[in-house]
């Protein structure tokens, strides 16, 4: 059985480097650091908001289709994309006591090692890539059960101003001959209310603030509710500095519209969605996110993983 193994993995070694790598830009390969930056606070209690599908499921879904799905997306070799937990409120690293380690599948250790990051992701040596997703569904599902019963906020403003640094966003590099470029992506859970920072001083984008954003917008005719944002920049949330965020994808996913009647009615209009929706699309832009795309809660979890894989194919 292990003569049969090892002499799959030499022909695939073979196969896959014979194949023509769709490159990226500049003729290299492109890497993925997919990084899941949950917001930790009552948004995870159901019996206030009730989800469809837990953020457990969704990232337990994505790790499940690393290989063959995710490593093999416009590459046959040399992958070293990078799966990982951050968390907004780096004071919940001591408090759940969490290991970082735990959280982290990292295929950039093989470097170059073909068959031995074959043999990782197939499972066919003692170190396997289905015992390090064991390990981080568990410590991830640990976190999220202390953290639905807690009550701690998220302050997103300040960390996308700071907390998002360079052991989020890797650097691109050069191996040999091509160009190795990373493709960071940051899937951020969050309800998309800002309630955690500094109020009334544009840090913010609390129920409150929605809701004189609303009562004026309608006041004003409600015609386009960009323009009326541009014109009332004291609705906007203030752009971070931050360098990083320029080589930063975010996907922001399971957005929470309070305003929704319990059937998932409109009743106000427009909704809190509609209003949070314009707020942080202005909100990334000026702060100089590279790309993202926003997302209501899903129904179900296929939405879910179907969001997430379309988002990683483009």
């Amino acid at each position: 059985m292990k003569k049969n193994i090892l002499i799959v993995i030499f022909f695939w070694f073979i196969f896959s480097e014979g194949y023509a790598q769709n490159p990226v830009k500049g003729g290299g390969i492109t890497h993925y650091n997919i990084v899941f930056a949950p917001d930790l606070s009552n948004r995870l209690n159901s019996s206030l908001y009730p989800k469809p599908v837990s953020d457990v499921k969704i990232v337990s879904d994505v790790l499940a289709r690393i290989w063959p799905d995710i490593t093999k997306i416009r590459r046959s070799v040399q992958q070293m994309d990078r799966y990982s937990v951050d968390f907004i409120n780096k004071g919940l690293i001591g408090l759940y006591k969490i290991d970082p380690a735990f959280l982290t599948i990292d295929i950039s250790k093989f470097e170059l090692n073909q068959a031995v990051r074959i043999q990782y992701l197939t499972n066919a040596s003692a170190k396997k890539l289905s015992t390090d997703i064991k390990t981080f569904n568990a410590e991830y599902a640990r976190i999220n059960r202390m953290a639905s019963v807690s009550n701690h906020g998220a302050d997103i403003w300040t960390y996308f101003n700071s907390g998002i640094d360079a052991n989020i966003v890797l650097p691109s590099f050069k191996r040999g001959t091509k160009n190795n470029v990373y493709r960071n992506i940051l899937v951020l859970f969050t309800d998309g209310y800002i309630e955690a920072g500094i109020f009334k001083k544009g840090f913010d984008l609390s129920k409150s603030k929605i809701n004189d954003f609303r009562k004026a917008y309608n006041k004003a005719g409600g015609k386009d509710i960009t323009a009326f944002l541009a014109a009332n920049p004291k609705f906007k949330v203030n752009p971070v500095s931050n360098p990083y965020l320029k080589n930063l994808e975010v996907l922001v996913m399971e957005m929470y519209d309070r305003s929704l009647s319990a059937s998932g009615s409109a009743t106000v209009h427009p909704t809190d969605m509609e209003i949070m929706k314009v707020v942080w699309k202005d909100w990334l832009q000026n702060s100089g996110v590279k790309s993202f795309e926003m997302y209501p809660m899903a129904s179900d979890p296929v939405t879910a993983n179907k969001i997430i894989m379309n988002y990683l194919k483009k």
